[in-house]
């Protein structure tokens, strides 16, 4: 997690480039932007990208560009307990409450009763470096976790490596990934795979 001495050391090594793994670095903007600066290439998206994808507000505005369903939400990140608290109440429990800027399951809380709502939100917040939370609409009990890998060449080019199911978890940190992912209707899964084609087009060419 120490972004100075991974630096320091691929400067130190004549390291060209680096593949950050998976975690929390993985989606370090500003870890891709302090490799790039020393001219070793960060293997994955640039810190310009991740600062757009990785913010779960911004990506998911960014899927509302594209077209893409999306559950209802906070349009703005807050950290008021009474926000939440009025969203949750017009969109119905239950709710999941989410860091700006987490990862890796933290700042991530699930809100089923009201009566739990002020300390599950305050446990998110403390959890969010910029003390930033978001809530939407909580899809449990019956759905699933589907992710899509999506490469590009660096100059436009997209392709997807189809999809994989995450729904397995514990503390919401992923315990089992199947591929291709256990949804029988693969209409469905076209749909989702071309959502996420479109988004990694939009980011892009932008």
């Amino acid at each position: 997690m120490d972004i100075a001495l991974l630096v320091d050391l691929a400067k130190k090594h004549s390291i060209d480039a680096v593949h950050p793994g998976y975690g929390f670095l993985s989606e370090s903007a500003d870890f891709a932007a302090a490799l790039a600066a020393e001219g070793v290439q960060f293997v994955g998206p640039d810190a310009e990208t991740l600062r757009r994808t990785g913010d779960k507000l911004a990506a998911r505005i960014l899927a509302e560009e594209c077209g893409v369903p999306v559950l209802p939400a906070l349009t703005e990140p807050t950290e008021d307990v009474q926000v939440v608290r009025a969203f949750a109440e017009r969109v119905g429990l239950p709710v999941m409450v989410k860091a700006v800027d987490g990862g890796g399951g933290r700042g991530i809380r699930l809100v089923r009763e009201m009566s739990e709502l002020e300390g599950l939100v305050k446990r998110a917040v403390e959890e969010s470096a910029s003390r930033r939370v978001f809530a939407e609409k909580a899809a449990v009990d019956g759905w699933r976790h589907v992710e899509v890998q999506v490469l590009g060449d660096g100059r436009g080019g997209i392709r997807h490596l189809w999809e994989r199911e995450c729904s397995l978890q514990r503390r919401y940190q992923k315990i089992v990934e199947v591929a291709p992912s256990t949804v029988r209707d693969r209409g469905l899964v076209g749909r989702v795979v071309e959502a996420a084609v479109r988004i990694a087009e939009k980011v892009s060419v932008d």
